[in-house]
């Protein structure tokens, strides 16, 4: 399984941060490459997620698994595995977000391509929710992942 870890600092409290990522139907007002995410049912979303000229597609179930942590865990969809955690710590004139995503593609032969590709994109697009849930975020861990982005990374305080 691959796995890609993104941390950011943000100038809010840790509650409106945690409360703002508990509502992902948001999300795509907030992401570029996140073309939708709907309620599935049964406290289930549905997500499309543009990718290399198509989308990947999953249903997961989130949970808040403490106060400031909400976990979720693909439960159909084109990954063989897919789980993570949103996890927020309050700090001095801000707080801490951590985006942990584990995955696994579906095509095995090519996963050292793939599993690249998409894992910047998943880490762009938590890092495009982060600044928008808590405000201009500075990333204090995984920057690496965004090297891709066309004004760069922002740099930790």
């Amino acid at each position: 399984m691959t796995s890609r870890t993104l941390k950011a600092w943000v100038p809010a409290p840790a509650a409106e941060v945690i409360t703002r990522l508990g509502d992902d139907r948001a999300f795509p007002s907030y992401a570029a490459d996140l073309v939708s995410v709907s309620d599935a049912g049964d406290g289930l979303s549905r997500w499309v997620l543009a990718f290399r000229g198509g989308t990947a597609t999953w249903t997961q179930r989130s949970r808040a698994a403490k106060p400031n942590r909400i976990e979720f865990v693909q439960v159909d969809g084109d990954f063989q595995g897919f789980g993570g955690a949103w996890t927020v710590t309050e700090l001095d004139g801000g707080c801490e977000v951590a985006y942990e995503v584990g995955y696994r593609t579906s095509v095995p032969h090519l996963a050292g391509a793939i599993d690249s590709a998409v894992g910047r994109v998943l880490v762009r697009t938590a890092h495009q929710i982060i600044s928008a849930v808590g405000g201009p975020a500075r990333v204090t861990a995984g920057g690496h992942h965004l090297r891709d982005l066309p004004e760069g990374v922002p740099s930790a305080r």
